[in-house]
């Protein structure tokens, strides 16, 4: 038993403990990363590596953010995985790296990675401040009254399954959605000649029939996505595989399904081919608090 080891023994058990904690959760981060090349967590019925490390791994919110964010930033510096096994970088440090190579066009990863080794989360604030090209961002905060509140459940949008900001994107969405429609229809194009284009009529068709929710099922639960976000028409039958356009052959699934579906189809090594860390638009950083005015939503805005 613990209590009857001596002081000496105690720290040297402890000491083991500890480097076979660590060599774990290089294990765990190879299990994830595999996972979200394959898609595996939307089997499992969750549109998203985090709402699979949260509902089926039962990480806290935080846990799941950290070790995500770790996977995604090695997309962008496979290092990172060597630093963290020889225990010269935490899974905090990680996880900026991942919100600082997003937001900047670093070419140099591995040496940003290199001088934030074995350095204090303050450090590592400071040393990516410094090496940042993007201008200081602006916080816009807005405060949502109980009657807005209302509103939005009116929506028929679900909290549980979708975040404060998915529903506000959701809206926005799909806002500019039916504005494209508008002007589709006063603007009559000329019929594509694109094989991939899929007509007006069928696409109305399939939004109706979807609802704004992803058709995507689970094989493991038998229990359909319902995700309202990153929504993409999707080919039963592919394309490259003799598939048509046809309102049967297709489907609206959120991302993660779809790419799950196109690995189903196509294998891994297909979908696979050109992917990397690809140079997007910053993800706005959101937070949410309670107020007496109600509902007080935060986003961080890039600079200008």
């Amino acid at each position: 038993m613990i209590c009857k080891l001596t002081d000496n023994e105690l720290v040297s058990n402890i000491k083991i403990k500890v480097k076979h904690e660590k060599l774990i959760v290089v294990e765990v981060l190879n299990y994830l990363e595999e996972i979200d090349r394959r898609k595996v967590f939307v089997d499992y019925g969750t549109s998203s590596l985090f709402k699979f490390c949260t509902r089926i791994l039962k990480y806290s919110d935080a846990e799941a953010a950290i070790r995500v964010k770790t996977i995604h930033a090695l997309k962008f510096a496979p290092i990172i995985k060597e630093k963290i096994k020889d225990e010269s970088l935490s899974l905090t440090t990680a996880a900026s790296l991942y919100s600082f190579f997003k937001n900047n066009k670093i070419t140099s990863r591995d040496e940003v990675v290199n001088k934030v080794c074995r350095r204090s989360a303050r450090e590592v604030k400071e040393i990516l401040n410094s090496l940042s090209n993007n201008p200081l961002p602006r916080k816009l905060t807005l405060t949502l009254p109980e009657y807005l509140l209302k509103k939005l459940e009116k929506v028929g949008l679900d909290f549980e399954d979708c975040s404060e900001l998915e529903v506000i994107e959701s809206l926005i969405d799909k806002h500019l959605e039916q504005v494209e429609h508008s002007k589709a229809k006063r603007k009559p194009t000329k019929a594509s000649t694109n094989q991939r284009h899929i007509p007006r009529d069928v696409r109305e068709a399939i939004d109706k029939r979807a609802k704004n929710r992803c058709e995507g099922v689970a094989p493991i639960t038998g229990k359909r996505c319902n995700c309202r976000v990153s929504l993409e028409y999707d080919h039963l039958r592919p394309i490259a595989l003799g598939g048509d356009n046809s309102k049967n052959n297709l489907r609206k699934l959120c991302k993660g399904c779809n790419q799950r579906a196109g690995v189903k189809a196509l294998g891994l090594h297909k979908m696979a081919r050109g992917t990397g860390p690809a140079e997007t638009t910053p993800s706005t950083p959101f937070f949410m608090e309670n107020t007496e005015a109600g509902l007080q939503y935060s986003f961080i805005m890039p600079g200008r």
